[in-house]
């Protein structure tokens, strides 16, 4: 790509007088910069790096010393606008499908998508991770994201996911947590995610036009991450207990998830603990600052289900493993 057309796209100011005239492809990770690359310094301090690997041309936002002026100086006003701009102008030269969905269908393309031959491409909500995927798309390439304003910037020509509504039948409910039922035909047995997730998994499954898939890929779901554990606090197999807590780190999703917990949990008794207080949330809540107390907090409250708000699931995890092997040394 000609140098010149990438300052007339994001409207930029070239600071030197290169003698190259163009670049191979766009690279924020310094550690991914090869000869021939525009790297987008959002970290000054990467800026020589990238020199020493081959980096043909520097975005910058700010002053910085010109350390060779063989190579192309582009300075502009904001690094996330010129980084928009550059992804619509790529993306606008393929003919793409593009859908806009909400968290539940992304988590759900996010553990799904490897189980199908159409491509997926995930737009995360921190465009500078999207970089590199913009060297592996076609026009059979299709686009996903959960933010409709990340979206509309970048390709603007998009469709909202959830559109259409499935018939569930034979609906089975084993637990909180493994639902089975039946959809065109097929019976889908002990699918481990919550009924409140069933027409979600089913739009996303039936739109990748999945075969067969490994139902164990649901576990790295974010969705309604269940950890079961003993009287002692230690972590057992799925299901072997009727103590376990829940882990949420999507508060767009807290108010949905408690209040199905609330309906089909009325037999146990539940706490939740939270990172700060939630208003939206009625329930008493525990406030809970460092993950590192977690044990104690549990210790020291009965309950049959613990919500947890604010920390991520593998935090928790990491947290109560590593305080179970130092008590299996006393």
């Amino acid at each position: 790509m000609k140098i010149t057309s990438i300052i007339d796209i994001i409207d930029g100011k070239l600071l030197s007088s290169p003698s190259i005239s163009f670049i191979y492809s766009f690279k924020t990770n310094v550690s991914k910069v090869k000869e021939g690359d525009l790297f987008i310094a959002y970290n000054l301090d990467d800026i020589q790096i990238a020199i020493q690997k081959g980096a043909f041309a520097i975005i910058l936002e700010k002053i910085y010393p010109i350390t060779d002026k063989e190579i192309a100086w582009i300075k502009v006003d904001n690094l996330e606008t010129s980084i928009i701009k550059l992804f619509r102008y790529k993306l606008a030269h393929f003919n793409l499908k593009a859908f806009s969905c909400n968290d539940i269908s992304f988590e759900f393309f996010k553990t799904l998508s490897s189980s199908s031959s159409k491509k997926i491409k995930l737009i995360p909500n921190n465009l500078k991770k999207f970089v590199s995927v913009l060297e592996d798309i076609d026009d059979e390439t299709i686009l996903v994201s959960n933010d409709n304003k990340i979206l509309d910037k970048i390709y603007p020509n998009n469709t909202s996911f959830e559109k259409e509504d499935f018939l569930i039948s034979n609906l089975l409910e084993h637990s909180l947590f493994e639902v089975s039922f039946t959809f065109e035909g097929k019976y889908f047995q002990r699918v481990k995610i919550p009924s409140i997730y069933i027409e979600d998994f089913i739009r996303v499954y039936d739109f990748l036009n999945i075969n067969e898939y490994d139902d164990s890929k649901l576990k790295n779901s974010n969705l309604f991450k269940t950890m079961f554990l003993d009287k002692g606090l230690n972590t057992v197999e799925f299901g072997k207990s009727d103590k376990f807590i829940i882990s949420s780190n999507n508060i767009s999703l807290v108010k949905k998830e408690v209040t199905y917990l609330k309906s089909k949990f009325t037999y146990g008794k539940i706490i939740y603990i939270t990172s700060s207080y939630l208003d939206f949330l009625s329930e008493e809540q525990i406030v809970l600052k460092n993950i590192s107390e977690i044990r104690n907090i549990l210790k020291n409250n009965s309950f049959n289900a613990s919500y947890i708000v604010g920390f991520k699931f593998e935090e928790i995890q990491k947290t109560l493993l590593k305080e179970e092997k130092e008590l299996t040394l006393f």
